[in-house]
């Protein structure tokens, strides 16, 4: 799915009356300004799923509640009985002052399925790689480019099946290194090399993306900034981290929004909805429905499976209504219907 950054949030409307339109006015009922959308939410696909995760000093506590709400994440996973691959790399790739992964998956097996034994244990010794204290510059575009082309006939040898979709998961508190070498060296990957790559990894575009869980402002995802942990001292801040934040995910945030991937805050104080959210992502399904015409925002009602919905935002740059809550996204099958007024023509 192809999806932009939020502009501001939805307004909440008129609780639903359960009546039918065609009771009212006829007046009403033939309203040139009303209009009426439904969209039905797609299937879940079968996905190889690649985290790569930070293994800088900073990251100790977000690679501890990345494993913690795994849970989460593979919910849907489990209940759908969908077929999935998870591995996990990290973003150390040819760090001369560190002994990284360089590309490679974490762990023994190498990548878990669900018919791996304590798949959930395995998935928290996996991810919980340690700090590597000579790794300073994170270079997670690089890394997952290294990890799915270069080493794939190698040590990542049959990871990826041609029949699934794929979905790199970038978990970092600093921005993306990956442009640290000359253009045309082996070290040389940034946004926009890196999506026209991945969007060309598969057959379509719609079945490759990658998504964010790093540092966004409350400010929204196009501010400069980066954000603080709930529990920082906003004094001890600087440019959004120290330790006790996330610097803006430069680099990742385009690679998500270009890719059509998801963007999250490592900032978030409810990890285990933002991991359960980004769960039925991964698995394909559509967070984000696009209107055909611009709506006036006071009249817009949302529906989910006939129930009315409050729990979504506005995105203007989309013309779409996109869903927050892992507990209200739409489900395989559900319908989503929303009625809205169009401004009168001048």
């Amino acid at each position: 799915m192809r999806r932009a950054s939020l502009a501001f949030l939805g307004l909440a409307l008129l609780a639903s009356t359960g009546c039918d339109r065609g009771q009212f006015a006829e007046g009403f009922a033939t309203d040139n300004e009303f209009r009426q959308e439904s969209f039905e939410q797609v299937e879940a696909v079968p996905v190889d799923i690649l985290f790569v995760v930070d293994t800088s000093c900073s990251m100790a506590d977000e690679q501890e509640a990345l494993a913690e709400n795994f849970p989460q994440f593979i919910e849907f996973f489990a209940d759908e009985v969908l077929p999935f691959r998870i591995g996990i790399t990290s973003t150390n790739i040819n760090d001369p002052d560190s002994d990284g992964l360089d590309g490679a998956l974490n762990g023994d097996p190498r990548w878990l399925e669900p018919d791996t034994p304590n798949f959930e244990a395995k998935f928290f010794e996996h991810a919980l790689m340690g700090i590597d204290e000579g790794h300073g510059d994170e270079a997670g575009l690089h890394a997952a480019y290294v990890a799915l082309e270069e080493r794939i006939d190698d040590v990542n040898a049959d990871f990826i099946r041609d029949w699934a979709n794929l979905s790199i998961i970038v978990v970092s508190d600093e921005p993306d290194f990956s442009t640290r070498g000359a253009p045309n060296s082996g070290e040389f990957t940034d946004a926009d090399a890196f999506a026209p790559w991945l969007d060309g990894y598969k057959d379509t575009p719609e079945a490759s993306q990658l998504s964010a869980l790093v540092g966004i402002s409350e400010d929204g995802i196009d501010a400069p900034d980066g954000c603080l942990h709930p529990w920082a001292n906003p004094q001890d801040n600087h440019n959004g981290n120290g330790g006790e934040g996330a610097e803006r995910g430069d680099g990742y945030l385009e690679a998500a929004i270009a890719t059509g991937g998801a963007t999250h805050s490592l900032c978030s104080e409810d990890w285990g909805e933002m991991m359960g959210h980004l769960g039925l992502t991964t698995a394909g399904l559509e967070d984000t429905f696009v209107l055909s015409e611009v709506p006036l925002l006071h009249t817009l009602r949302v529906s989910v499976g006939g129930v009315h919905n409050i729990d979504w935002v506005w995105d203007a740059e989309a013309n779409a209504v996109t869903f927050v809550s892992y507990e209200t996204l739409p489900r395989p099958g559900e319908t989503v219907a929303v009625e809205y007024h169009v401004p009168e023509p001048d």
